[in-house]
């Protein structure tokens, strides 16, 4: 995914700094792959790509990089991004849309995730031709969810509505049966007292999360007939 975010466009030249922090990923990937994978890594590890090293300078004596503190909201809203170019590219594969076609996209937000902070990089990878943020659901338009966000892709074709019902549907039946899954965790005294109090919230968040889905899946079908 970095690789695809960073990599410029055709026939275009990428910008000195993001070569030169790329460079440092693949050096850094390296020593920490270093112990698992020696001989390939030493090998790489010498390649021009890095520049000229001294005769000491090799990879099996390379300071091992040390673990800092990760930015969970940046990496959570990072797959919340990967997962919507992700379904707008099923959009295209299901529906036989050529990649190279720009797609409008509509986002009705109901998580507070701030869409303009990825713009660039949904225009990129996703080939959107638009990005409109909306307050209702768009009928006859192609519809996804990921998290709790709607997406909505306006497309010249008419959607057949049994197709889109069936889809939904599916989806409820599934998040249904999760969701009761859940809850029977929660509900079993032994899990809930002997489970540590982060697992205990992990499950607390998955319901939270599934019954919100469930109600904007019900909504859509209300609104499909």
């Amino acid at each position: 995914w970095y690789l695809e975010m960073v990599k410029p466009a055709y026939q275009q030249s990428i910008d000195a700094e993001t070569k030169a922090v790329t460079i440092k990923y693949f050096e850094e990937i390296l020593k920490l792959l270093h112990p698992f994978m020696p001989f390939l890594t030493e090998e790489l590890y010498h390649d021009e790509l890095f520049g000229e090293r001294t005769e000491m300078d090799c990879c099996i004596v390379a300071n091992y990089p040390v673990v800092g503190k990760a930015d969970e909201q940046l990496l959570k809203e990072a797959e919340l991004i990967k997962g919507l170019i992700s379904e707008i590219r099923n959009v295209r594969n299901t529906r036989q849309i050529s990649p190279k076609e720009a797609l409008p996209l509509s986002i009705k937000v109901n998580s507070g995730l701030n869409y303009e902070n990825w713009t660039d990089v949904i225009f990129k990878l996703a080939n959107v031709s638009e990005i409109e943020l909306v307050n209702d659901k768009i009928a006859g338009a192609a519809s996804f969810m990921v998290g709790n966000d709607e997406f909505f892709i306006v497309l010249n074709e008419n959607i057949d509505l049994e197709v889109e019902k069936e889809r939904l549907t599916k989806e409820l039946d599934y998040l249904l049966g999760f969701l009761k899954s859940v809850d029977a965790k929660l509900s079993n005294e032994r899990f809930v007292q002997n489970a540590k109090p982060e697992i205990i919230e992990n499950e607390r968040n998955k319901k939270a999360d599934a019954e919100s889905k469930i109600s904007i899946i019900k909504e859509s079908l209300t609104i499909l007939g």
